[in-house]
């Protein structure tokens, strides 16, 4: 299967994904596409697309199916081992995920139809869905999945401890971890880095801003720009953060998924210790009203 086929013509050309033999469907795609995916944002990219292929085309179990390999191939990616288990498992989980010798996760990675879809998976599995529905059970979204493996792998600590916060036990021993081993990190590494930038108050000052606009790159500048005007969804802001990034001949985001990681890199420049500046609130991302005339005034030079 060749690379500059799009994951919808590669599914198209297989028909269905099945799995009942050495040489099956879902085999080929695994072996000679999904594997070739190199890259966080590659997959995040696909997934989107089969997502948006299940809302809108027939055949909706080719696209369900695989969106469960695709966020298989994300954990894949972040440095855990993955078990690609069988559709048709009595869980109806869509994979098992490991890293190092004590954590072990059932995922069930699906695109749900109805709110009673649920009821008939594992309950120690985690569902992992395209966008945020209350289906009574412990969830995250593939967007949020996909900025945390991201950030996961520009930090130095293993998979194996943050993958921790992804449980659905109540075992908090183990979930605190990852909390406990940031903070130690971020007053060994970054806090020191930071002092000369952020006062001890929580609150912008107008040189602060100012600082922090000159520091951050063109995407994440016109993230906050777009977002000036109203609140708008990741799709939204991809759109209209394409065609301004095309007229200052930059390079593109890939995918709406990239949205998160924008303001995930945004944040880090402050590190949680000042107010922020962008706020999500379900699918919308909205300009901390506070700041809204500074930042403004600011920006309207650029």
């Amino acid at each position: 299967m060749s690379q500059n086929i799009g994951v919808i013509e590669i599914l198209n050309l297989l028909g269905e994904l099945e799995d009942g033999s050495v040489t099956s469907s879902r085999k080929r795609f695994i072996d000679n596409y999904l594997k070739k995916l190199d890259m966080l944002e590659l997959v995040t990219s696909d997934i989107v697309k089969v997502v948006r292929a299940h809302s809108e085309e027939e055949g909706k179990m080719i696209y369900s199916r695989a969106y469960g390999d695709l966020v298989n191939r994300l954990a894949e990616l972040s440095g855990m081992l993955v078990d690609y288990v069988k559709y048709n498992n009595r869980d109806r989980i869509t994979g098992i995920w490991r890293a190092g010798e004590k954590f072990e996760l059932k995922v069930a990675a699906i695109i749900p139809t109805d709110h009673e879809e649920a009821k008939w998976i594992s309950r120690s599995a985690l569902l992992v869905l395209p966008e945020a529905i209350d289906l009574g059970r412990p969830f995250v979204t593939v967007e949020k999945l996909s900025e945390f493996f991201n950030l996961v792998s520009h930090i130095n600590l293993p998979i194996s401890t943050m993958a921790q916060v992804l449980r659905v036990d109540d075992n908090y021993d183990l979930r605190l971890l990852p909390v406990m081993e940031l903070i130690v990190l971020a007053f060994k590494k970054q806090l020191k880095a930071e002092v000369d930038f952020v006062s001890m108050s929580s609150e912008w000052s107008k040189s602060e801003l100012a600082e922090l606009l000159n520091k951050v790159k063109l995407p994440t500048l016109y993230f906050i720009k777009i977002l000036l005007a109203e609140k708008k969804t990741a799709y939204e802001i991809f759109e209209e953060l394409n065609y301004m990034l095309e007229k200052a001949d930059h390079e593109k985001v890939k995918s709406p998924m990239a949205i998160g990681a924008i303001m995930g890199a945004l944040s880090k420049h402050y590190m949680g210790l000042k107010e922020p500046l962008v706020i999500r609130n379900g699918k919308y991302y909205i300009i901390n009203e506070k700041y809204r005339d500074l930042l403004a005034s600011l920006l309207s030079g650029n």
